[in-house]
């Protein structure tokens, strides 16, 4: 169940959110405490292409904005604000990663000092097959969105409408209620967004989701939305005595652990497990664990991953780490089991005061508990020099101050976009002026901004400018840096921008598809038999002067258009999209358009 060197317990994201066969994505909501725009993209990849996360597509703007065509107006993504990671490369297909993105501001919480964290992973989605037979399936996971290497736990159920009531699901219309709250109205894509989230309030009162069948029962426990929220710090898992605790936690709070690991709790033959980060151990070094086997993972293991990266994926400022990630609790009582998970570390901000989603499962002794998971992860012989995790003495560990560089950097960030900023973008000739007001006095040391796709840049001011930006320069993105001391950190913020003109996408569109090589290369991609194998063949067709013979090519175009018109006359509707919004002769033939539209009268495209 959890192995990981066992192909069948190891997924990919894409894998958990891949439509069944012979379906396509309607409608998703996700959640994320961080947010890598490129991880977005790949996961568009995987809703619209049906690909996996890693495919070779995600290097091609011709897949990229396929893909992003087809779901950028179905998917709404909420991640706490300034966590949005800086993309390597942003380019104008980044843009369209806009209409899916809602940065989550809580209030400050004098109970923790500090702002909480939006912190929960999940997914809602809806496909639909030809025939409008409608499927869903709910995610839970710990897995941020981002290309993290860490171990995380995802676990997914599928549903379907029922004639009855489905009481279960109530937790995810409140949760989904809650979320709904949080959206900017000031944002350029509030209207969808709203509407895609009422659309799954109302549809789940009858979605019953089902689980795996070696569980017999589930739960859904969303944290700090409310008097709708689960009390956590009220459950079995913090209150009640047990014969088995196993805690998979990356981030600590030692008061949390002290709890668990009272001497009261103990009922005859009990054992408690703690895996957590060695960076974590100082917060548990005075005895909150002594009653704890405590583990964590070897260091050659943490290491290792620098060592099988290869040169193209390979970072050039620090190795690819791994570390683990996931959430899980299990706790067993004389012969029931309860496993936990989703995004609840065992800290005393994530079971009081964060936007946390825990799923707990229900099952027997006889199909999981504390042991038969440590084996799976372990292996049996706990000394075993396989087992990539190794037994510690939190004790022999000196206390640290805990508070970083980096996290002061992250409190400031979030005290920031907090502020009440707005832009407007005015044309002037053929570019545009952009106005950004901040709700500050005076100008902030140590922080600057600057657009997304723009080297212009500006100290942090009440008022700013940039000037003379070109059309594919305007977004509602902006890049904030923040200094103190020697650490620096850059974020993705959204500002709600005004004036933003309505040919934008037409120009994110034409940088792509910019003339004929392009526009033959997205057709013949569009109506591939298998995107990959598709996207394969145009690369090879390109040559190595990288130059389609477009005269050669549109006859292949053509027969390739009559086959799909027999085979799948879906696809040819998604050329639609290009032929509407780009009307250049030399990009697009008239004798293409007439013969594209012979196809869309035959089969009824409108």
């Amino acid at each position: 169940m959890f192995k990981p060197t066992s192909a069948k317990d190891r997924i990919n994201y894409g894998e958990v959110l891949m439509p069944p066969v012979g379906f396509h994505l309607e409608k998703a909501i996700g959640t994320s405490y961080s947010l890598d725009l490129e991880t977005l993209t790949a996961v568009s990849i995987s809703l619209g292409l049906i690909e996996d996360t890693d495919s070779e597509l995600i290097s091609n703007p011709i897949s990229m904005l396929n893909a992003l065509q087809k779901v950028s107006d179905r998917i709404t993504v909420f991640c706490e604000a300034g966590q949005i990671k800086m993309p390597a490369k942003a380019n104008a297909l980044c843009l369209m990663l806009e209409k899916m993105v809602v940065p989550v501001k809580l209030p400050y919480d004098k109970k923790i000092n500090r702002y909480p964290a939006f912190h929960p992973k999940m997914w809602m989605l809806e496909y639909a097959n030809q025939d409008g037979v409608k499927s869903y399936r709910f995610v839970v996971m710990s897995r941020n969105m981002t290309f993290d290497h860490s171990w995380d736990i995802a676990c997914s159920m599928e549903g379907s409408v029922t004639s009855e009531p489905a009481e279960k699901s109530q937790p995810i219309i409140d949760f989904l209620l809650f979320l709904k709250k949080q959206l900017n109205r000031e944002l350029a894509n509030y209207r969808r967004q709203s509407k895609d989230l009422s659309y799954f309030i109302k549809a789940l009162e009858y979605i019953k989701f089902v689980t795996d069948e070696r569980f017999s029962n589930y739960s859904i426990y969303p944290l700090g939305i409310g008097t709708a929220g689960y009390k956590m710090a009220d459950d079995a898992l913090f209150t009640e005595n047990f014969h088995e605790l196993v805690v998979m936690s990356p981030f600590l709070t030692g008061s949390v652990i002290a709890e668990l690991n009272k001497d009261w709790k103990t009922l005859t033959g009990t054992s408690r497990v703690l895996i957590t980060r060695r960076s974590e151990l100082p917060k548990i070094a005075d005895m909150q664990a002594s009653n704890f086997d405590v583990y964590v993972m070897k260091d050659d293991i943490v290491d290792g991953e620098d060592a099988i990266s290869d040169g193209e994926n390979a970072s050039d400022d620090e190795p690819s780490k791994q570390d683990i990630h996931a959430k899980i609790f299990i706790r067993k009582k004389y012969n029931a089991v309860d496993l936990y998970l989703g995004s609840m570390n065992a800290s005393f901000a994530a079971i009081n005061s964060n936007i946390e989603l825990v799923l707990k499962l229900q099952t027997k002794n006889s199909v999981l508990n504390g042991d038969k998971f440590l084996d799976d992860i372990m292996g049996e012989d706990r000394d075993q020099k396989k087992n990539p995790f190794e037994l510690v003495n939190p004790e022999k560990t000196a206390i640290q101050d805990t508070t970083s560089a980096q996290d002061k950097v992250e409190q400031i960030i979030k005290k920031i976009c907090r502020f009440k900023m707005s832009a407007v973008a005015v044309p002037c000739e053929d570019r545009y002026d952009v106005k950004l007001t901040v709700g500050i006095d005076d100008k902030l040391d140590g922080v600057r901004i600057r657009p997304l796709s723009s080297n212009k840049e500006s100290e942090l001011l009440p008022e700013i400018e940039f000037l003379s930006l070109g059309i594919l320069q305007l977004s509602e993105f902006y890049v904030l840096s923040v200094t103190v001391d020697d650490c620096t950190l850059e974020r993705v913020i959204m500002i709600p921008t005004s004036g933003l003109p309505e040919g934008r996408e037409t120009e994110i569109v034409k940088s792509v598809v910019k003339d004929k090589k392009s526009f033959i290369e997205y057709v013949a991609f569009v109506l591939g038999d298998d995107y990959v194998q598709s996207f394969l063949e145009n690369k090879k067709s390109t040559g190595a002067s990288g130059e389609w013979d477009a005269g050669n090519a549109m006859p292949a175009v053509y027969e390739k258009m009559l086959k799909t018109s027999l085979s799948d006359p879906g696809r040819l509707s998604e050329i639609q999209y290009i032929t509407r919004i780009v009307e250049e002769e030399d990009i697009i033939p008239p004798e293409f358009r007439e013969m594209y539209q012979v196809f869309c009268d035959t089969l009824g495209i409108k």
